[in-house]
């Protein structure tokens, strides 16, 4: 007989997979806290999002095959 299948995990809120999409950014270097009013095209190229006190996280730029 075999060992049943192991439970599958819960589903993820859309908050909670917001939480890990933003801390894989984090963790690359690919996600920034900056203060409101500063410059992002200053920031290095490998930072894609921008999360600014309050709290809200914005996509400053694009990288990939077709984007420079």
């Amino acid at each position: 007989m075999s060992d049943p299948a192991p439970a599958p995990e819960p589903d993820r809120t859309p908050e909670a997979e917001a939480h890990l999409f933003q801390e894989r950014l984090r963790q690359t270097g690919q996600l920034v806290d900056v203060a409101e009013g500063d410059d992002t095209s200053q920031l290095p190229a490998h930072v894609t999002h921008v999360r600014y006190p309050d709290g809200t996280v914005k996509r400053i730029r694009f990288t990939g095959p077709g984007h420079r």
